[in-house]
C-alpha cells in the first residue's frame, strides 16, 4: 500500500525511482518503453502499425526470397515409388538445412544420482521441453511438488528460471540465487534438469554477481544464461550493450556455460543501419553469443519466426513457444497466428532448446501445451532421408542417394551392391553401380515395418507386416516368408505383435520381437522369441524382465544379440542361442539399441539415444543419435558417428559383406 500523506508518498516515489534507475540521466531518457525490474512494455505500440508489420509476413517468406534470388525450385519424383503426389524441394539445401551446434555443450547432463527417484506414472515423453518459470511462478509458489510432478506427466524434462539479485525479486516472480540451490534436490526427484536461466544483473555489484554465475554454471551445468536487448535501442547504446555481452559471454565460457540475447518485440519493430535492433545486437555480439527466439514477440514485430529462424540458424540454441493473436494479445498456445509447428520442426532439426514461454497462462494450459508438442513429435513431415555408407576404418562417409519423404533399415544383399529398404510400407532395392531403385514383389505385404530381412542365401525374404484381411482398425504385425523374386507370403507367426530382426545363419530359424500375454498374467510381456524359418512353434528364450527387442544372430549362430531394458536404461545384451548365459555389453548412462554383429564376427554397431530425450523403451525417429562400435567381447567402445536420425536408420543388420562398410539413414527437416 502506497502511503497517503504527501510528504511519506514523494519518499516513497524517489526511494522507488533511486532503486529503478542508476543516474539522473538514465530517468531523462525519453520514451523509456520498458519496466527496468521486468522487461514488460509500459505501453504498446499502436495496433495500426502492428497490424501493417504483421501483414506484410502473413505467409511463409522465406522461401519467396530464395525465389526472387534465382533459388531454382525443382520437382522431385522417386523412380520405383508410387506416390500419390509429388514432393517440392529446394535444390540449393546449404540455404535451410543446418546441421546442430554445439551439441556436446548445451546438452551437458546433470546427474540426478544424489536426488530421490520419484515414482512417477510415466506418460510417453517424444522430446526434450522445457517451461519459462516466469508465467507460472504462482503456481510453483503454492505446489512446488505438485507443480513438477504435473510438468513432468505432460512431458517437460526441463525448466528455466529467471534470476533476479535484487531484494525485490521475488516479487517480480523471478528466483534468487538461494531458490534455484533450494530447488535443485526437488528437480532431480522429479528428472527436471535446468539447461538455460535468464539473469538479470546489477551493473554496480557485476562482479560479485558474475562469481555467483559461474560457481551455478560449474556445480550445475547450466548451458546458457539469457539476457535482454537494452531499453533504449539506439545504435550507440547497442554498441555499448554488445561490448559488455562479449566480456560477459567470455566470462561465463570459462565456467563451461554460454550467453543467449532473448527478443522482446520492440526489438524487431525497430530498425538500426537498415536491421532489426536484435539482428544489429546480435552481429554486434559475435559468435560467442547466441539467440533464443521468441516466437511471439518475433510475430509481433512483424517479422515471421521461421523465416528469421532458419536465416539465423547457427545463432539459434533455443525457441520459444508463445502464440499471438492478430489484435497483439497472447493466446493459448496453438490457438493464434504464429506457426509454431514450424518452429518446432526448426528447433528439431538444429537441436535448439524448446521452452513454453506463456506470460498469463495456467498450469492447466501449461501442460496442455506440452502434451500438444509432444504430440507433433510423431509427425515426420517436411522430412527427407539421406541412404549412406561409411567406412568403419577411416571414417569416411559416401552418401548414395538422396530420397524425398521416409526411407528406413537398408541392408545389404549378398552381391555387396545392392541394398534393401522399406517406404510407405513397401520394400526397394537399391542398386549402388547403377543408382537404380526398383521396388521388391511382396504380393499382399503391403503394410511392411522396417524389420525386412533377407534368407542367409538370399533366396528368401522375410517382412514384419499388417496382415491385410484386418479392416477393422485393429492392429497387428506378423512375420511373413516369401520368394525374394516375389510370391505368395507365407505367415509365420500368426495373431499378436511380432517383429523381425534376425535370420540364423544356417537358415533354419527367426528371431523376433514378441509381444506376449498369459491368461494368468495382467501385463504384457516384450519378448525374445524364435521360430523354424519354414513354420512351426515358436519358442520363447526370455524371461519376461525388461523391455527386450532386436534380436540377432551372431555370424557363428552361437549366439543372439538384443537389446533390453532389464538393468534400468535400454543396453545391448548377448546370450547363447537357447537363451541362457546372459551377458550385459554395453553399460552406459544412454539408451543403446540394435547390437549388429558383423559379418566377420570381430565388431558390433549400435545405435545410442542420450538419456532422459526419451523413456528408455522408446526408439523414436527425428532426432539426434549415435552410432557406436565394440569389439565382439565388448571391449574398444567407441563412437563413430553423431547423425539426426534416429528409428530406421540402422534398425536392421546394416554392415556390407566386407564387414568394413555400413548402411544408414540420416534425416533432414526443411521449410514446407
Amino acid at each position: 500500500m502506497m502511503p497517503k500523506d504527501p510528504v511519506m508518498l514523494l519518499s516513497y516515489v524517489n526511494t522507488q525511482l533511486r532503486d529503478f534507475y542508476p543516474s539522473l540521466a538514465e530517468f531523462s531518457r525519453p520514451c523509456r518503453q520498458r519496466n527496468p525490474i521486468c522487461g514488460k512494455n509500459w505501453r504498446s505500440s499502436t495496433m495500426s502499425t502492428m497490424r501493417k508489420r504483421t501483414s506484410l509476413y502473413k505467409n511463409n517468406q522465406a522461401l519467396k526470397k530464395m525465389a526472387e534470388k534465382g533459388v531454382p525450385y525443382v520437382e522431385k519424383t522417386h523412380t520405383g515409388r508410387l506416390f500419390t503426389q509429388s514432393v517440392f524441394l529446394i535444390t540449393d539445401r546449404k540455404n535451410h538445412i543446418y546441421n546442430r551446434r554445439n551439441v556436446v555443450k548445451w546438452r551437458k547432463r546433470k546427474s540426478a544420482e544424489n536426488g530421490e527417484t520419484a515414482d512417477l506414472e510415466k506418460e510417453e515423453t517424444n522430446m526434450y521441453f522445457g517451461v519459462q518459470m516466469y508465467g507460472v511462478s504462482k503456481e510453483w509458489k503454492q505446489d512446488p511438488e505438485g507443480f513438477l510432478k504435473k510438468i513432468y506427466e505432460a512431458g517437460y524434462r526441463q525448466i528455466e528460471p529467471c534470476l533476479g539479485f535484487r531484494v525485490d525479486a521475488r516479487d517480480y516472480g523471478f528466483w534468487i540465487p538461494e531458490d534455484l540451490e533450494q530447488a535443485m534436490p526437488l528437480l532431480a526427484k522429479y528428472h527436471i534438469e535446468v539447461h538455460a536461466v535468464h539473469i538479470f544483473l546489477d551493473e554496480y555489484h557485476y562482479e560479485r554477481e558474475l562469481a555467483i554465475l559461474t560457481e551455478l554454471a560449474q556445480k550445475y551445468h547450466i548451458s546458457w544464461f539469457v539476457v535482454k536487448s537494452p531499453a533504449r535501442l539506439t545504435k550507440d547504446v547497442l554498441d555499448e550493450t554488445a561490448a559488455r555481452y562479449r566480456e560477459l559471454a567470455e566470462e561465463l565460457e570459462k565456467a563451461g556455460a554460454g550467453l543467449l540475447i532473448h527478443n522482446e518485440k520492440e526489438d524487431i519493430c525497430i530498425r538500426v543501419n537498415g536491421k532489426t535492433a536484435y539482428e544489429y545486437l546480435l552481429e554486434a555480439c559475435g559468435e560467442k553469443v547466441g539467440a533464443e527466439v521468441d516466437a511471439g514477440w518475433m510475430y509481433c514485430g512483424g517479422v515471421d519466426p521461421e523465416e528469421f529462424l532458419w536465416a539465423h540458424a547457427d545463432r539459434v540454441k533455443a525457441v520459444h513457444y508463445k502464440d499471438m493473436k492478430i489484435t497483439g494479445q497472447e493466446a493459448p498456445l496453438g490457438k493464434g497466428m504464429v506457426d509454431l509447428k514450424a518452429c518446432f520442426q526448426f528447433a528439431r532439426a538444429n537441436g535448439a532448446l524448446q521452452i513454453v514461454d506463456m506470460d498469463a497462462a495456467t498450469l492447466e494450459d501449461t501442460c496442455r501445451a506440452g502434451k500438444m508438442l509432444s504430440g507433433w513429435t510423431g509427425d515426420r513431415d517436411n522430412t527427407d532421408s539421406i541412404l549412406c555408407t561409411m567406412d568403419v576404418e577411416t571414417g569416411e562417409e559416401t552418401v548414395l542417394h538422396e530420397f524425398p519423404g521416409i526411407i528406413e533399415a537398408p541392408n545389404w544383399l549378398n552381391d555387396g551392391n545392392t541394398l534393401l529398404y522399406n517406404a510407405d510400407g513397401k520394400i526397394y532395392r537399391y542398386e549402388i553401380d547403377k543408382d537404380h531403385v526398383e521396388q521388391v514383389d511382396t504380393g499382399f505385404c503391403v503394410q511392411c515395418n522396417n524389420d525386412h530381412v533377407p534368407s542367409p542365401d538370399n533366396q528368401l525374404l522375410a517382412v514384419s507386416c499388417m496382415p491385410p484381411e484386418l479392416t477393422d482398425g485393429t492392429y497387428e504385425s506378423h512375420i511373413y516368408v516369401l520368394p525374394m523374386t516375389g510370391g505368395e507370403p507365407k505367415d509365420l507367426t500368426g495373431p499378436g505383435l511380432s517383429y523381425l530382426h534376425g535370420w540364423s545363419p544356417d537358415g533354419k530359424e527367426l528371431a523376433y520381437c514378441a509381444f506376449r500375454k498369459k491368461p494368468e498374467e495382467e501385463t504384457m510381456r516384450i519378448e525374445i522369441c524364435t521360430i523354424p524359418s519354414d513354420g512351426g512353434e515358436e519358442t520363447c528364450l526370455t524371461d519376461g524382465k525388461g523391455y527386450n527387442d532386436g534380436p540377432e544372430y551372431s555370424p557363428d549362430g552361437k549366439h543372439i544379440w538384443f537389446n533390453s531394458t532389464r538393468s534400468g536404461l535400454m543396453q545391448v545384451w548377448r546370450m547363447n542361442r537357447d537363451g541362457s548365459g546372459l551377458t550385459q555389453m554395453t553399460d552406459f548412462d544412454a539408451n543403446n539399441w540394435f547390437g549388429h554383429v558383423s559379418p566377420d564376427g570381430k565388431h558390433v554397431i549400435y545405435l545410442t539415444f542420450a538419456k532422459g530425450e526419451l523413456e528408455p523403451n522408446e526408439h523414436l525417429p527425428n532426432m539426434y543419435v549415435s552410432l557406436g562400435m565394440m569389439d565382439y567381447d565388448g571391449q574398444n567402445k567407441k563412437k563413430v558417428l553423431n547423425l539426426f536420425g534416429g528409428q530406421g536408420s540402422i534398425n536392421v543388420n546394416s554392415w556390407a559383406p566386407d564387414s568394413r562398410r555400413i548402411a544408414y539413414v540420416k534425416y533432414v527437416l526443411h521449410h514446407k
